[in-house]
C-alpha cells in the first residue's frame, strides 16, 4: 500500500511539474514577447439608401426598389449601391456568375440591353414592331 501511496504521490508530483513548465502566466507571456493577434477590424455598416429608385432609370444610383409598395406583384426588392451594382434583397438573385451568363446568352440572342424596364433591373429586349422584354428576375412583357 505504501508503494501505492508513493507511486501516486510521484505521478501528481510530476503532473504539476509538467504542467507549471507549460503554464505561461500573464508576466511570463509578456517576457517572452509573443505577439498578440491583430486587434479585429469590424465591417463597416451597410447604410441603404433612402431614395426610390426610378421605374425606366438604368442611370440612378444610391436608390431602392421595394417591389411590395411600386411593383405590379411580379418582381423583387432590391437596391443599387452609389457605384451602380445591384443588390437584390432576395440571394439567389446575386449570383454574379449567373447574372454574367444571363446576359451572354441575351446577347448571343441578338437581344438590346435595356436595363431598367418596369422596376426591373438587367433587362433585354428583343427589338421590332412588338418588343419582348426579358429581365433577370423572371419578369417578362411585350412593348
Amino acid at each position: 500500500m505504501k508503494k501505492t501511496a508513493a507511486k501516486l504521490v510521484t505521478t501528481t508530483l510530476a503532473l504539476v511539474l509538467l504542467g507549471s513548465l507549460t503554464w505561461n502566466s500573464p508576466a511570463s507571456a509578456a517576457d517572452s514577447k509573443s505577439k498578440l493577434p491583430a486587434p479585429v477590424k469590424s465591417a463597416p455598416t451597410l447604410t441603404l439608401p433612402s431614395k426610390p429608385c426610378s421605374e425606366d432609370d438604368s442611370t440612378s444610383r444610391n436608390c431602392y426598389w421595394d417591389a411590395a409598395k411600386r411593383g405590379n406583384g411580379k418582381g423583387y426588392s432590391y437596391f443599387v449601391d452609389r457605384a451602380g451594382n445591384v443588390t437584390y434583397l432576395n440571394p439567389k438573385l446575386n449570383d454574379r456568375a449567373k447574372r454574367a451568363a444571363w446576359a451572354k446568352k441575351n446577347k448571343a440572342a441578338g437581344r438590346e440591353f435595356w436595363g431598367t424596364y418596369d422596376g426591373h433591373q438587367l433587362c433585354y429586349a428583343k427589338v421590332g414592331d412588338t418588343s419582348y422584354v426579358y429581365c433577370f428576375d423572371g419578369y417578362k412583357t411585350t412593348t
